[in-house]
């Protein structure tokens, strides 16, 4: 099972009502690809095959074609939401102005780095990853205080598929949720996530479970250490591969 952090991470900018989709398109800023999709609508990705011509062998005269590769045209809307008191587009958005800036630019400065991940919860699906031209289009939503624009990016030369799809993770533990909520001292919580089946050991608040089941690779019953009091209850689970993040759990 693949690492859905980057999915269940997507939270769109406060004012916007963008729905969420089963596909990533991370943009590179600054170094780092940053994920966009929380923030748009109407993501497509637009495929296209890159096919050869070529004899088929045996038919002399016969022709046939080899894809090659593919273009992808991905396509979708930006509500631009603005802050009241300065009128900019909010800081969780910076990624829509360096498009804007793309967009209005030309040679080199028109492209852009990207990662187009073609199902955000299964890492067997392909991931690409290569670089863009970027065009604007503007719409219009009715409202003075939000803005929508329509982005087209188109690949320059190849686009790769990755070896390794960025959801697929690193192999560490990653926890989704803790149940019951409330518990404490020599209770037992269940852990639910992904990479579990293979964990060897489990803090609670820096201090050793008391017990640790494994029952599948996605879930692990843990029993809370004595000292483990009212509050915030940090849980960390590590297997062979490294140790989770931190989980916010609260004891009772």
């Amino acid at each position: 099972m693949g690492d859905q952090t980057l999915y269940n991470t997507m939270t769109p900018s406060a004012g916007s009502v963008t729905l969420a989709h089963e596909r990533i398109i991370r943009l590179k800023l600054s170094g780092v690809f940053v994920n966009m999709t929380a923030d748009i609508n109407n993501l497509a990705l637009n495929p296209t095959p890159i096919t050869v011509p070529r004899e088929r062998y045996g038919n002399k005269g016969k022709t046939a074609e080899d894809v090659i590769g593919y273009n992808f045209a991905p396509s979708f809307d930006v509500e631009v939401v603005r802050d009241p008191a300065t009128k900019q587009i909010v800081a969780a958005q910076a990624w829509v102005l360096d498009l804007m800036k793309a967009a209005y630019a030309t040679g080199e400065l028109n492209k852009r780095t990207l990662q187009i991940i073609t199902d955000a919860f299964d890492e067997r699906f392909p991931a690409f990853e290569g670089k863009f031209s970027v065009t604007v289009a503007e719409g219009a939503t009715g409202y003075a205080d939000k803005g929508v624009l329509r982005f087209t990016l188109k690949n320059d030369g190849d686009t790769a598929i990755l070896a390794t799809s960025p959801i697929a993770g690193t192999g560490v533990p990653v926890i989704e949720t803790v149940t019951p909520p409330a518990q404490g001292a020599g209770d037992l919580v269940v852990v639910r996530g992904y990479g579990l089946g293979t964990a060897v050991s489990a803090t609670v608040k820096a201090v050793a479970a008391t017990e640790i089941r494994v029952v599948d690779a996605n879930q692990l019953v843990i029993q809370l250490p004595t000292g483990t009091t009212a509050g915030a209850a940090p849980i960390i689970v590590t297997n062979d591969k490294g140790a989770s993040a931190a989980f916010s759990y609260t004891a009772g």
